[in-house]
């Protein structure tokens, strides 16, 4: 059998083996998952639900949040996040995730038993495989989107091998070790940081040399170009699963705000506060849209959203050195006619900003700005009057130097009537938005839908076409 890995012939290079010792086991472990029985390592995640419902996994995800906390998540944002991943396990988002009906596996559901041959008809049946070997690329913001990532490359069949940020690294690795599961087998690590010469020389020579069948980066654009730029020397041609900078803005309507402004109020503020707004549905910019000529409710509103915002209000340590560059943005704001809310309690550490026609920041410099990345408990919500203006607004969203690198809009958050919401879905085919959900998706992912457009379970697959009259027994 043609090994996964060519041993280097020119001394000169690194031999990635005395760095790696899971090299040399990708061959076997390749071939054991491709020879495994699927159904068996979806049986087997589905059992960690109960692990991690059990005293002893209670303990696991305490101690994980005392990790994140340790290296500064918030303790709010780590508690949603571990309950987030609880559910990614439980038998009925499991059964959704893989027999989806938008994805490849949908077939394979044959009375609740998963078949890895599916007939369609006499003269066709096909067989759904792993891609092989994957890699995961994680970012340091957050946990729950590289676990997934390694849990369902598992489910299908591949041998996986995580490049992670130092930061959460060992977090990640000691989830994936504690659960009742094969996973950890077939799952390798290395936390190379490719700003430190020695670590980048090593991560080049791993992207180029090791024969990938699939990318999958979490990162931002600085980190991307690094991948793509190195993956592309792969003779392998492995496929790309580009996790770009996305971020998540929130669009009210103006008559609905007026008839819901308690719960407009709330959810706007939970979605804000939870995550640090460092998600990728996480809202860095909203819109109201004035189908109404009533003022009376824009300061009322306003300073109840404030308000919600104190009652959730997280401290971020982090974000101390940031607070000089809010200061210079909010007399900025006011300097332009922009009016700014700022907590009576906490001063301008709760800052929402109302703009009329426009972002206030749509100009300002590269000296001045706070970057989405370095925002906390801090909106612009912009008055428009109607879906044509606000189409022009969005789609300039990425010029902005406060959104410099993030690509587009990923989850839109809507507040509004049939008709009003209607007009969003709309707007949103137009900008290539992913989602449009309530203030209950802001964060938690439904088990049917597509990850930014794909279906990972698809992406980690492939299908052998049988064609024709040839005997086959369904079960292999």
């Amino acid at each position: 059998m043609i090994g996964l890995f060519k041993k280097k012939e020119q001394n000169n290079k690194i031999n990635l083996s005395n760095y790696f010792n899971w090299i040399k086991s990708l061959d076997k472990q390749k071939l054991e998952l491709s020879n495994q029985d699927l159904d068996k390592r979806l049986s087997q995640s589905r059992l960690v639900y109960k692990f991690l419902k059990s005293e002893k996994g209670k303990k696991l995800l305490n101690s994980i949040c005392l990790e994140m906390k340790e290296i500064g998540f918030p303790e709010i944002s780590s508690k949603i996040e571990l309950d987030l991943l609880i559910e990614i396990f439980s038998p009925e988002t499991l059964n959704q995730i893989f027999f989806n009906p938008s994805n490849g596996f949908y077939k394979a559901n044959n009375n609740g038993a998963f078949k890895q041959t599916i007939k369609v008809n006499e003269n066709f049946g096909y067989i759904l495989a792993p891609k092989g070997v994957i890699l995961i690329v994680g970012s340091s913001n957050t946990i729950l989107p590289v676990i997934t990532s390694i849990i369902l490359s598992y489910i299908c069949g591949n041998v996986t091998v995580c490049q992670l940020s130092k930061l959460n690294k060992g977090i990640i690795k000691n989830f994936i070790d504690s659960i009742p599961s094969d996973c950890s087998n077939y799952v390798h690590y290395t936390n190379l940081d490719h700003h430190i010469p020695n670590d980048e020389k090593v991560l080049k020579e791993l992207l180029v040399e090791v024969p990938w069948n699939v990318i999958n980066v979490w990162g931002g654009e600085e980190a991307n170009n690094f991948y793509y730029q190195n993956i592309a020397k792969n003779s392998n041609r492995p496929k790309i699963i580009n996790m770009e900078p996305l971020t998540g803005i929130v669009i009210i309507q103006k008559s609905f705000l007026e008839n819901n402004l308690e719960k407009v109020s709330k959810d706007l503020a939970r979605s804000i506060t939870e995550m640090g707004q460092q998600l990728c549905s996480s809202p860095t910019e909203g819109f109201i849209i004035n189908d109404t000529n009533n003022d009376e409710t824009d300061d009322y509103f306003f300073n109840k959203l404030v308000g919600y915002l104190e009652k959730l209000y997280i401290e971020f340590s982090d974000f101390e050195s940031s607070y000089f560059k809010l200061d210079r943005m909010l007399t900025y704001a006011q300097d332009n006619n922009s009016k700014v809310y700022n907590s009576k309690k906490y001063g301008n550490k709760i800052s929402i900003i109302s703009s009329d026609g426009k972002s206030v920041f749509s100009d300002i410099n590269d000296n001045q700005h706070l970057s989405i990345h370095e925002r906390r408990n801090f909106l612009e919500l912009i008055n428009t009057s109607d879906f044509e203006c606000l189409l022009k607004l969005i789609n300039s969203i990425n010029l902005k130097k406060t959104h410099k690198e993030i690509k587009k809009i990923q989850t839109i958050l809507v507040f509004g009537d049939k008709d009003f919401n209607t007009n969003v879905l709309k707007l949103a085919k137009n900008i290539g938005a992913y989602r449009v959900v309530d203030a209950n998706y802001i964060f938690e992912r439904h088990p049917l839908e597509a990850l930014d457009g794909i279906h990972l379970v698809d992406e980690f697959t492939y299908q052998i076409s049988i064609i024709g009259s040839i005997p086959y027994n369904q079960n292999i």
